[in-house]
């Protein structure tokens, strides 16, 4: 079985990702020995655009804060006291 690994070179302390397969050594490319690290957890978030979050005020993605002070402006809202210029304000 295949497995995508980390491993950290004992000799040069170099850290990378390797694809394991089963009873064979890896090896870096300095040639030194592997010490393989503990798996990493890792959460796939989706499609998250580069640079952004989604706020959920907003209800959009925001690129960076010129953008949300035009969204929040196209939308009515201020963070001053967080109340829109029409319907409810903001919990």
């Amino acid at each position: 079985m295949l497995r995508l690994n980390d491993y950290r070179c004992i000799k040069c302390e170099k850290t990378f990702e390797r694809i394991e397969h089963d009873g064979i050594d890896v090896l870096c490319e300095c040639g030194g020995v592997t010490q393989k690290l503990p798996p990493i957890f890792r959460v796939n978030m989706g499609p998250v655009p580069i640079g952004g979050y989604y706020d959920d005020n907003l209800q959009t993605y925001i690129n960076n804060k010129s953008h949300r002070e035009e969204v929040m402006r196209q939308q009515g809202v201020s963070e001053r006291g967080a109340t829109p210029k029409n319907g409810p304000a903001w919990v």
